[in-house]
């Protein structure tokens, strides 16, 4: 499975689609993706979770796992648009606590611009 992405601010913020289901089927390829981001000197990124309505583990460690390598380069990871399965998880685990979510992918955006 290819993650679409796509670029806003000129090429500055790069923004994933996730499916409707984030599993240990697909986890491995969002962290190759995320880890091919990052050598590019890509560090602001942000997880467009509009689609999913589904995440287990595995799917959360992917989205955690290259946090500080974004931080450590004054970028960071943001989540966009989560549907309310997915915000409970967080909560549950607390990830939210960690990571940035927010309603849009336009406010996750504006985010990186504070």
């Amino acid at each position: 499975m290819n993650f679409p992405t796509h670029f806003q601010e000129n090429g500055e913020i790069v923004v994933i689609d996730i499916p409707r289901r984030l599993t240990s089927e697909i986890s491995g390829e969002l962290k190759r993706l995320m880890k091919e981001l990052i050598n590019q000197g890509r560090y602001k990124i942000i997880m467009n979770l509009e689609k999913t309505r589904y995440m287990d583990s595995s799917g959360l460690g992917a989205i955690v796992s290259k946090i500080a390598a974004t931080r450590s380069k004054n970028g960071d990871i943001r989540l966009a648009a989560p549907q309310q399965t997915i915000v409970d998880l967080l909560e549950l685990t607390h990830i939210n606590q960690i990571i940035k979510s927010f309603s849009t992918v336009d406010e996750a955006v504006n985010s990186f611009k504070e």
